[in-house]
């Protein structure tokens, strides 16, 4: 099934050499997506403080019959942005890929490094690390004296959702797949608003309200075993 590709940007140039990369990027994980129906790109630029061109947000959402992957990333480059919003989706699909085959596989060395950016031959690791270093320190500083002088308005974002029954195993999933620390859903088992969460390592918890107190403990996709 080919996969329908849905753009959408806001003060940024959308071009076709664009429109090309993100055809190719995808095509050469076909297999991870195969099963998807649509892909929606969303790319919004966003002014600077000082009214300049700011960073450009780019964010990716799969669709299938079962599931719906999310990633975004934030850079001055569209295309950089897209290409960290990429490699994190496609992170959530790998993942999505082993849990249905019901293993934890750690990653390969190719895999964690894979988006490792490369070290010039002229300069030790000792000093790109300290340029990093420096570089993240004048981000922060830059961050706080910008929030001293009051110029970042405190922002309170509400989205609302259409909800959906789902057992919590599911729920789960949608939670690593759209990379969330939490996950509101209708517990089908219960019928309550509840909400999924991760803890340490591959632990997880669930929080409903209910007229009594109460607390379990079972294994992920018991059912299935």
């Amino acid at each position: 099934m080919a996969l329908d590709i849905n753009y959408l940007a806001r003060d940024t140039d959308l071009t076709d050499d664009f429109r090309s990369y993100v055809e190719e990027k995808f095509d050469k994980i076909s297999s991870l997506t195969e099963q998807a129906q649509r892909l929606e790109v969303k790319l919004v630029s966003r002014e600077s403080h000082t009214g300049a061109s700011g960073q450009v947000t780019a964010e990716l959402t799969l669709h299938s019959p079962r599931n719906v992957v999310r990633s975004e990333a934030n850079d001055n480059d569209k295309q950089i942005a897209f290409d960290h919003a990429f490699a994190r989706l496609q992170e959530r699909l790998r993942r999505l890929r082993e849990r249905a085959k019901g293993g934890r596989r750690r990653p390969s060395v190719q895999e964690i490094t894979q988006n490792f950016a490369p070290v010039p031959s002229d300069v030790s690791l000792v000093e790109e690390v300290l340029e990093q270093q420096a570089a993240e320190a004048k981000e922060q500083a830059e961050q706080e004296r910008l929030e001293q002088n009051g110029d970042i308005p405190v922002t309170i974002r509400r989205k609302v959702f259409p909800t959906h029954k789902m057992n919590l195993d599911d729920a789960i999933d949608n939670m690593e797949l759209v990379g969330h620390d939490f996950y509101l859903f209708i517990d089908e088992e219960t019928d309550l608003p509840s909400v999924a969460y991760r803890r340490r390592g591959w632990s997880y918890g669930v929080i409903a309200m209910g007229d009594e107190e109460s607390e379990t403990t079972r294994d992920y996709r018991q059912a299935e075993a």
